[in-house]
């Protein structure tokens, strides 16, 4: 009975191993699609500090705090001609370069297989 266990964990765990390895594949080595939209939004997220108390233990011991900054975001919301609308992630200078109503072309990175976990979409150089 130990055996047929311990096969049945060895082919779980191939599987899992193999899943795994599909959607890395999938996300790192695809192409991304070259898509273009018209730019209906433009969204700045400054950047923003946020703070937490170091516990020790589980227990607060101090009043020290760490602070970790996140960078500052370009957002353009695109319509694309089918309807869809997406969100793309720009580059300060192209963010500050582009108006409502510009033709914006961008990369959408979503795997060959559709993916969509990991996705997001990049503007074009």
């Amino acid at each position: 009975m130990s055996v047929i266990k311990s096969n049945i964990t060895l082919v779980l765990t191939i599987l899992a191993v193999g899943i795994v390895l599909f959607f890395i594949y999938d996300l790192l080595f695809s192409p991304p699609d070259h898509m273009q939209g018209q730019l209906i939004e433009k969204i700045f997220v400054p950047k923003r500090v946020s703070s937490a108390a170091t516990p020790y233990a589980g227990a607060l011991r101090s009043n020290y705090f760490i602070s970790a900054q996140r960078e500052e975001q370009w957002i353009a919301i695109v319509k694309m001609d089918s309807g869809d609308t997406l969100i793309v992630h720009c580059k300060s200078n192209d963010y500050q370069s582009r108006n409502i109503g510009d033709l914006i072309y961008f990369k959408k990175y979503e795997g060959s297989h559709h993916i969509k976990y990991f996705a997001h979409n990049e503007k074009e150089d």
